[in-house]
């Protein structure tokens, strides 16, 4: 398999903590609302590209294109929250069991944060399974 690349449209969300609820009792936690609908986008748009979950070693490449905000016209780079590795994390569990079995088979992955120039906010996402390659020195996605 070569690589699948695809691109989820939307205002990446980052992953927030789980919340924790107690009442009569009883706790429980859950994911808040806002992650969990767009880990169900990610989810969408990935079932469209894969058929059946992939179960070996894959490398990941993530571009995430965030809205400008007015003060920050000339810059280019997203120096400011969202953290990078939560936005990672939010589209990472998104496409488990989709894309993969368990995303601890992600052994490379490249993630960017950039302000929107021209379209839509979105994510970039390209996946290379790694099962047949000896090595990922030098590769290119």
């Amino acid at each position: 398999m070569g690589g699948v690349s695809f691109c989820i449209v939307g205002q990446p969300v980052p992953k927030a903590r789980a919340r924790t609820v107690r009442k009569g009792g009883r706790t429980w936690s859950f994911t808040p609302k806002k992650v969990a609908a767009w880990e169900k986008v990610v989810r969408a748009e990935a079932e469209k590209h894969f058929e059946e979950p992939l179960e070996g070693p894959l490398s990941m490449e993530l571009v995430f294109y965030l809205r400008r905000p007015k003060t920050r016209r000339r810059e280019t780079w997203v120096a400011t929250t969202p953290d990078l590795d939560n936005l990672e994390k939010a589209v990472l569990d998104g496409l488990s069991g989709v894309v993969y079995t368990d995303d601890k088979l992600v052994v490379r992955k490249s993630s960017v944060k950039r302000y929107v120039v021209s379209g839509v906010p979105r994510v970039e996402v390209l996946v290379v399974d790694l099962v047949d390659q000896r090595s990922i020195d030098g590769f290119v996605g």
